[in-house]
This record gives structure tokens, C-alpha cells and sequence, in this order.
């Protein structure tokens, strides 16, 4: 056992570039472990996260960390594979001289535990020192947080946390090794003497292309076999990797934009032993005579209408806002209160015009129309409402619905309004709807068994704490997840040159050989491009519509059926856009990958390199 660490660590060292690609790959994806695990511990121990949206985005960050243990585990593993065939030469002379398979497993074992050693504490402390950095620079933006009880964000680091950020990399690593164990233990010395585990080329007949670098090309490809499948693979899961992160990033930030409401104004009214009508009236002349701007208030009255299995509840709007809304004045009923049918955005309308609902009891309602006008903001605005109402909603005007309920509320009653200003500044609207409700003898919020009216304002206006501190969360989760997808590019662009650069120092002898025979650099530049469409080729289309479909099922999964179809073609653009730039990152990564082993096959010496082992 203390031989062969000591063989392992000597060859460790004298890997060269080879050990410094595969440990910068290693030390990234730590980072990103690690930086995922502290960052959503801090981020939850900072912020209020009681919200279904919060709770989804947890769920979604520990979904994404098992994603990232996977797919680096393959990355780390198609790295493995590169190395262990850059080592086949050292790992056949062990077999030659009576190193037992056991002792060659132990061999590839001992250099995932060096890697593991450097990247594991490495990458913890980068990611802890990274998001200190963070949060350090987001300071400005956490005074605007201090009103909701958030008084620093500062980095979370326990024990268990540190703990399993160290346990991950370990982990991914020796699974990563575990192929490779698996396959040092095979080698046979004939083998590995006979040359870095190359496969013989398969007898498949197909047309041959009939230029010398595009004939080399494929038949080097054909002959790289094993190697091939793994920088394929390397590839695709970078692919993957890079599109998941980035349609868990983007269905974050979209998904907390829509829990923001679409009105900047609202006073939700519990109305109790008082004249509606006197109510509304007076909130909607403060609101006019101090801000200038449009109002609009709206009642969710209880009245439900069903047909079969679809049930509909009815929504009353002020007279103007009805008349705005449906273009004209509401109709008259004969067989009950008149009312329009507004269908849902998404989906099948299911009622039509002039139907009757609920006749011969006090809640009979008649359709008179049919509108697909948007309603004014704050009506239908979230996730929730749009759940209760998927088939649409009736909607009548505030007075014809007053003449049928009547517009006093006495005893244990109670009836339950909103009221919308279309304001930027509530500065002075605050007050005076204050003092408006106050002289009617309301009071802020409502408790069970209240003998008056309750009031509550929901200001979210731009300069109002609330949008303040939201446009903070916003910046905050674009830093996140800004930072997880460069670390996730990284690590698969530390992975992807590690392969093609553990390839080109194993092909060092055949770029040797095609010099010595003529070959000009413009024909070695010629093969090496056509192996790098190849590759590029054969790994794009195989990955690409993969991981579009994972991306948008990842946002469907943050965001919800309905935001997700509302905005779908906007995200099929995002989800474009980032499958675009993968190809492109990979083709360039891939295109460097190539000008480097040929400035390394035309600059070195050609006897050297044929005597190199």
C-alpha cells in the first residue's frame, strides 16, 4: 500500500497540465456545491421564506444540488477516463512487474483521494469567501431591508453544513473514479504497452471521404472509440448542466416577479354596520381629489353559479370601472340579476350569453354578455385566484348588485371590498384615506367579532418600503443565480479543455508520426477541425433538445401552469438563446482545444515525441 501512494503521488505530480485541468475541475465543482449549500442556508436564515413560492425555490435549490452531485460526477468521471488513458503506459508497467489488479484499483483510487484532499476544503473555503464578498457588496441594498426585519444577510456556516459540503466533493469524486478503477483493473500489460488503450477501428462500411485530413479525421475518430464516447459525453452533460442551471435561475427570478402585484394601490375594506354605498363613495373622492388618479374598487360577493362540474363565482366592479371595462352600461335582467361572463385567458369558455343560473332563489343570475377584455389590475392577479377561478368569472356592476343586496350592512354581516388608486406616489394619500375612514368610524384591520368597519392599505408604490424591498430581493436572487451559472460554466469549460487537453498530450506520437510522413500544418489543422465539428456535432445534437426540454420544465415547475403559458413564447426565446450560447461557448472552447494541440504538434520535437512513452 505505501508503494503504490507513493507511485500514485509521483505520478501525481508529474501529470503536468493533465493534474492542474483535472484539480481546477475538481475545485469548481466544490465551489459549486458549496456555494449552493451556504448561500441557500444564509439567503433562508435571512429572509422571511413562508411563502409557496419560498418553498418551492428551496425544493428547487435541493433538486438542483442533486442534479449538480450527478452531473459532476460524470464530469469528473469522463476527466478520469482521460487521465487513466494518459496513464495506461505507467499503469501497464505496474501489471508487468507484479502489481495485482487490486493494487492498480488502489492506484486510480489514490489519485481521486489527492483530488478530493486539495479540492474538497479548497472549494469550501472559495465559496465561503466568495459569498462573504457578496453579501459584503450588497450592503447597500440590505437598508432598504430593515423595515421587514431583515437586518444583515450574513453568511450561515454550521458544522453540518461544512460537513456536507466537504462530503459531496468526496463523494462525487470517488464515483467518478469508480469506472476507471473498474477498467485499471482490466488492463492487461499487452495492452497498455500496445498504446493508451486505443480500440482497434470497426469494420463498418460506409463511404470513405476521399481527402487525406478528412479520411485521418474519421478514422481517428472511429479508432479513439472509448475516448470519443467520453469528450461525447463530457459535452452533453456540460450541455445539460448549463441549460438546468440556467432554467432554474431564470424560473427563480420570474417567479418571484409574479408574486408582485399588477396594482400599486390597494385598501382591502371589511365592511361592517355601515352604507357600502357611502363608503365607496367617499374613498373614491379622496382618492380622486388628492392624487388626480383613476380608481376603482371591486366586491367578491359569495354568489356562485355551476354548470356541471364548472362553478363560477360572481365579481361586482364600480359603475364607471364596469362601463370602461365592458364598453357600455350593464344590461337589464329579466330572469335575475344581469351579469357579463369574463372567460379565462387560458382554456375553454364555458358559458354562454343568456344563459340563467341559481333560478327561482335570490341568487339568480342571467348572462347578458360575453367579455374577453383584461379586467383592471388587482381583480384577477395571482397564481391563487387565477387556481379558484380556471374557468372564468361573472362579473356585474356595483350598483345593480346594490339594488338586489342593498347597500346597508347591519349586524352580524359583513361584506368584504377592495379599493385600487392607480398612484406613484402615496404620500399624501395615505393620510387622507386615513382620516377618510377614520371619520366613518373604521379602524385598521379587522378581528373576529368587530362591531365596525376594518381596514387594512397594501401600499406598493415605488417609493413604498414593500417595492423597495422587493427590487432588493430581485438584485439579491440575480447575484445568486448570476453567480451559480458562472460557476457552472466553469466547471464545465474546466472540464471540457481538461479532456481535449489530456487527449492532445496522449496524441503527441501520432502528430509525431503524420509530420514525419509530409503532412503540411494546413492538412493537421484541416483533420483536427473536421474532429472538432465532429465531436461538436454528434454532442450538440444529442444534448441541445435534451436540455431545452429540461429547461422549460423547470420553469413550468417555479413559475406554474398558467404564468408559464402566459409567458411561454418569452421563455421558449430564453430557453433559445441559452441552448444558442452553448453551442457557441462549446464550439469556441472546442476550436481553442484545437489551435492549442496544433501549435503543440507543430512546435515540438518529432523525435522526442516519437520516443515519448
Amino acid at each position: 500500500m505505501k508503494a503504490m501512494v507513493l507511485v500514485t503521488w509521483r505520478q501525481w505530480l508529474r501529470g503536468g497540465a493533465r493534474t492542474w485541468f483535472v484539480a481546477f475541475s475538481a475545485l469548481v465543482c466544490s465551489a459549486m456545491l458549496a456555494a449552493v449549500q451556504f448561500g441557500g442556508f444564509s439567503l433562508a436564515a435571512s429572509f422571511r421564506l413562508e411563502s409557496t413560492f419560498a418553498q418551492a425555490v428551496l425544493a428547487a435549490a435541493q433538486f438542483m444540488e442533486v442534479l449538480l452531485v450527478i452531473f459532476l460526477a460524470v464530469l469528473l468521471r469522463g476527466t478520469f477516463a482521460m487521465s487513466l488513458a494518459q496513464r495506461t503506459r505507467m499503469l501497464g508497467q505496474l501489471a508487468s512487474v507484479g502489481a495485482t489488479r487490486r493494487q492498480l484499483r488502489q492506484s486510480v483510487w489514490l489519485d481521486a483521494f489527492f483530488l478530493a484532499i486539495f479540492a474538497a476544503p479548497l472549494g469550501v473555503l472559495c465559496a465561503a469567501g466568495g459569498l462573504a464578498v457578496t453579501f459584503r457588496l450588497m450592503e447597500p441594498f440590505i437598508e432598504r431591508l430593515v423595515v421587514y426585519g431583515v437586518q444583515e444577510i450574513h453568511l450561515v456556516i454550521t458544522p453540518g453544513s461544512v460537513a456536507l459540503a466537504l462530503a459531496c466533493p468526496v463523494i462525487t469524486l470517488l464515483l467518478a473514479a469508480t469506472g476507471s478503477a473498474r477498467r485499471a483493473a482490466r488492463l492487461t500489460p499487452i495492452e497498455a504497452v500496445r498504446g493508451a488503450a486505443e480500440t482497434p477501428p470497426r469494420s463498418v462500411r460506409r463511404r470513405e471521404p476521399r481527402r487525406a485530413p478528412a479520411l485521418l479525421a474519421s478514422r481517428s475518430v472511429r479508432r479513439a472509440g472509448g475516448r470519443f464516447r467520453t469528450q461525447i459525453s463530457i459535452i452533453v452533460v456540460c450541455a445539460l448542466m448549463i441549460c438546468t442551471a440556467d432554467g432554474f435561475s431564470r424560473g427563480v427570478i420570474q417567479g418571484y416577479k409574479t408574486q408582485f402585484a399588477t396594482y400599486t394601490y390597494r385598501v382591502y375594506l371589511w365592511a361592517v354596520n355601515t352604507d357600502t354605498e357611502e363608503l365607496l363613495a367617499s374613498l373614491h373622492k379622496t382618492g380622486a381629489e388628492v392624487t388626480g388618479a383613476q380608481t376603482w374598487s371591486t366586491e367578491r360577493t359569495g354568489w356562485m353559479a355551476r354548470k356541471g362540474t364548472a362553478g363560477l363565482v360572481l365579481v361586482t366592479l364600480d359603475d364607471e370601472s364596469f362601463s370602461n371595462w365592458y364598453g357600455g352600461e350593464l344590461p337589464q335582467g329579466r330572469a335575475g340579476l344581469a351579469c357579463v361572463y369574463s372567460p379565462p385567458e387560458e382554456g375553454e369558455a364555458v358559458v354562454d350569453s343568456g344563459e340563467v343560473f341559481n333560478e327561482g332563489t335570490q341568487q339568480a343570475l342571467e348572462v347578458a354578455g360575453v367579455c374577453t377584455a383584461p379586467l383592471p389590475g388587482g381583480v384577477l392577479w395571482q397564481d391563487t385566484y387565477i387556481a379558484m377561478y380556471p374557468n372564468g368569472i361573472l362579473v356585474t356592476s356595483q350598483s345593480a348588485f346594490d339594488e338586489v343586496r342593498g347597500t346597508a350592512v347591519s349586524g352580524e354581516d359583513k361584506r368584504e371590498f377592495e379599493f385600487f388608486v392607480d398612484a406613484e406616489d402615496s404620500a399624501k394619500l395615505t393620510p387622507a384615506l386615513e382620516q377618510t375612514l377614520t371619520e366613518l368610524g373604521a379602524s385598521e384591520h379587522f378581528f373576529t367579532g368587530q362591531t365596525n368597519t376594518g381596514w387594512q392599505i397594501e401600499d406598493l408604490t415605488p417609493a413604498s418600503p414593500t417595492r423597495m424591498y422587493q427590487e432588493a430581493v430581485q438584485v439579491l436572487l440575480n447575484v445568486f443565480v448570476g453567480g451559480f451559472e458562472v460557476l457552472a460554466a466553469l466547471g464545465c469549460g474546466a472540464a471540457l479543455l481538461g479532456s481535449i487537453g489530456s487527449e492532445t498530450q496522449l496524441r503527441r506520437r501520432e502528430f509525431a508520426l503524420l509530420r514525419s510522413a509530409g503532412m503540411t500544418r494546413r492538412e493537421v489543422a484541416a483533420m483536427l477541425r473536421r474532429e472538432t465539428l465532429l465531436r461538436c456535432a454528434w454532442s450538440l445534437g444529442l444534448s441541445l433538445p435534451v436540455g431545452v426540454f429540461l429547461w422549460l420544465r423547470i420553469a413550468r415547475w417555479l413559475l406554474g401552469s398558467y404564468t408559464f403559458h402566459q409567458i411561454l413564447l418569452r421563455l421558449l426565446v430564453s430557453a433559445g438563446l441559452c441552448a444558442g450560447a452553448i453551442a457557441l461557448g462549446t464550439l469556441i472552447l472546442c476550436l481553442v482545444a484545437e489551435r492549442a494541440a496544433l501549435n503543440a504538434a507543430l512546435r515540438s520535437d518529432i523525435r522526442a515525441d516519437l520516443m515519448r512513452e
